[in-house]
């Protein structure tokens, strides 16, 4: 299980954030009861996959320190809208993003090797997160033996003012970020 200080390096180097900012964010994350104290003493806290989704969400978005409770209690309680692609129900791999994204670090640890396949490979799969603004609205992209999903969270992504930005990530962070946490858990 990752301790606080594995998962912050982890999302640092998978992002390419500097450690410090990673550090400060994640101490406003863990004062704002976002992300699990840490224990007192020698022991050592194990984090959630909860805890890791806020953080990359906190990472990701590039925010000042002081914005980051706000976006990432914003992006996290984005609800699911819409399936794109297939006829599934949107909540179906979580009610809002912050649960879907916590879901999809644990889905990748523990399908590694369909995440890690070839392109060509039967098996493979890969995962892409996108997150926009300024107004928060968030997607997961899933392909898994040639078939995409597309997961929409936060509404119709229509703003009235032509400003817009778009973040993306991968099954790399969410794999490696997964594997940490998911070490010495029962399977």
């Amino acid at each position: 299980m990752a301790t606080q200080k594995e998962l912050v390096a982890i999302v640092s180097e998978r992002l390419g954030v500097p450690l410090e900012t990673v550090t400060v964010l994640d101490r406003f994350l863990a004062e704002a009861g976002l992300r699990t104290r840490a224990l007192r003493g020698r022991g050592s806290t194990p984090m959630t996959y909860r805890d890791a989704a806020n953080l990359i969400i906190a990472t990701a978005l590039d925010s000042a320190p002081k914005n980051v409770v706000h976006l990432v209690s914003a992006y996290g309680s984005l609800k699911a809208y819409r399936v794109m692609e297939i006829d599934i129900d949107a909540a179906a791999f979580g009610q809002t993003f912050g649960e879907s994204l916590a879901k999809l670090i644990d889905t990748v640890a523990v399908y590694e090797d369909d995440f890690s396949a070839h392109d060509e490979a039967s098996n493979h799969a890969e995962a892409e997160v996108t997150l926009r603004g300024p107004t928060p609205h968030a997607q997961i992209s899933l392909i898994r033996g040639g078939r995409s999903t597309t997961f929409e969270y936060g509404g119709i992504y229509g703003e009235k003012n032509d400003l817009r930005r778009a973040i993306q990530f991968t099954q790399v962070t969410l794999g490696f970020v997964g594997k940490a946490i998911a070490k010495d858990l029962p399977r």
